[in-house]
């Protein structure tokens, strides 16, 4: 008997919107299951285009409850720049879901000392800026990612515990249910 994990039927994960204006969306390609009893299980990710109200990435089902605000280096600096009062309507709505968060295509360390060539905003006016939301939305989770493909599988892994959590407070709901009818007999 090998130690080594082996592969086997794909699982699935749910299904993951995509918003509309999301003009570089993440694939969900080439992920795996977690090792549970040495199998490792290709994981399938279906999406699905749709217009979210907030964030660029939630769970079919689950639009008002979750989502995930994908940002490249550029895109952060853009919008702290030129947008960012839009941007701070868009935490506003954010911070009101279940679970939310930023995440960002690259980490503090490209974002101070590597911003881009075109930006004329500091790189310290960034990093103030996400600390100050990080304070004043305090339900939004900022992510800042090495590159893009840490910030897919923190966009997945993210979207995949928030369905997790969700299915088991529904089962546990189910369950006091259950149990307040039995004791009422």
């Amino acid at each position: 008997m090998s130690d080594k994990p082996t592969t086997s039927d794909p699982a699935t994960f749910g299904v993951v919107t995509i918003d509309t204006r999301e003009q570089s969306p993440f694939a969900f390609e080439g992920f795996t299951t977690d090792v549970h009893a040495g199998n490792i299980h290709p994981l399938t990710v279906a999406t699905e285009r749709g217009t979210l109200k907030s964030g660029d990435y939630s769970i079919a089902g689950h639009h008002d409850a979750v989502a995930i605000e994908r940002k490249s280096v550029e895109d952060l600096f853009g919008t702290l720049g030129q947008g960012r009062d839009r941007f701070e309507r868009e935490l506003a709505r954010l911070d009101a879901m279940k679970y939310a968060a930023v995440v960002v295509e690259g980490d503090w360390s490209r974002i101070v000392f590597s911003p881009p060539t075109y930006s004329k905003l500091s790189p310290k006016t960034v990093f103030r800026s996400v600390i100050a939301w990080q304070q004043r939305y305090r339900n939004v989770h900022w992510w800042m990612c090495p590159d893009r493909r840490f910030a897919e599988a923190v966009t997945l892994r993210a979207l995949m515990r928030f369905k997790a959590e969700h299915e088991r407070e529904l089962k546990e709901q189910k369950t006091q249910t259950t149990q307040k009818a039995s004791d009422d007999r």
